[in-house]
């Protein structure tokens, strides 16, 4: 059976990995003044930072169309049989609402799994490749979805913040607003739990915040796959890197940038970790 593996911008899988496993992605778009931009596509995360602090102003991001997704899912049906289409938290973006509204506009002329992964970033992109390597292994459609659901299920992510101030201008911060009143020199350990960002820990000094965010990755009872997600301008990402070495081997870890959209809610310096507790997923190879 041949499925394609649909998913959006905020995945974060890096290029290559998009290539290999043959993953199609819809961007999101910012907005910044006149000017709209696809995320990832026609903008990148180091230009889209330097045009925030040109301008002051951070930009509006939205989801990607019901027309959008309709005309991909008619594409790939051409040469598909089915399509399993895993997006972004439904509770952080009306991505996944859109995707299910393109599928129904179809109407049974193909099938179509839409996934909410409840999460973001590398935690949206492992049940991503966990669910490409199963189409590519020529697996049916429903034990895509019902192992993808696992994996969505076993993918965790945690980030640090700067500032909670970009959450709070772009109206994601959910449960993090617990800790608003008291975060003016605080640097939070932050989750996605149940698809909103909640508080972790509160330290008042990065060296602190990244102990803390590796003693978090570290009490995982598996770590069968890591990657870490970078903001434009984040220090430490090779001290993070080297900090977590020995829970996960460089083959089985992935480095990446954050998505333009994630990065104007987590702001200029955030730095994340995805764990995947599931089964490695082969990164290199044919």
């Amino acid at each position: 059976m041949r499925v394609a593996v649909v998913t959006d911008s905020t995945a974060d899988i890096p290029g290559p990995l998009l290539a290999r496993f043959g993953i199609h992605v819809v961007p999101l778009t910012l907005r910044l003044g006149t000017r709209t931009y696809d995320d990832g596509v026609t903008i990148t995360p180091a230009r889209f930072m330097d045009e925030v602090r040109q301008t002051g102003s951070l930009p509006a991001t939205s989801q990607p169309s019901v027309a959008r997704f309709q005309q991909l899912y008619l594409e790939l049906g051409r040469e598909h049989d089915a399509i399993i289409s895993i997006h972004l938290s439904s509770r952080l973006s009306g991505t996944f609402q859109n995707a299910l509204l393109a599928r129904d506009r179809i109407n049974g002329r193909l099938p179509i799994a839409v996934l909410d992964s409840r999460s973001a970033s590398m935690a949206l992109g492992f049940p991503v490749l966990r669910a490409a390597t199963l189409a590519r292994a020529g697996r049916p459609l429903e034990e895509l979805v019902r192992l993808t659901e696992q994996a969505i299920g076993q993918s965790q992510l945690v980030f640090l913040v700067d500032t909670l101030e970009y959450l709070r201008r772009g109206g994601r911060i959910g449960r993090a607003a617990e800790i608003v009143g008291t975060a003016l020199q605080l640097k939070p350990i932050l989750r996605i739990e149940n698809g909103v960002v909640a508080p972790y820990a509160r330290t008042r000094t990065r060296p602190r915040a990244l102990a803390s965010l590796v003693q978090l990755v570290s009490e995982f009872p598996q770590v069968g796959n890591l990657a870490i997600m970078a903001a434009p301008g984040a220090r430490d990402v090779r001290r993070l890197q080297s900090a977590l070495g020995a829970l996960c081997p460089p083959e089985r870890t992935i480095l990446t940038d954050l998505s333009p959209v994630l990065a104007s809610h987590v702001g200029p310096g955030g730095l994340g970790v995805a764990v995947f507790e599931g089964e490695p997923i082969a990164l290199e190879g044919p």
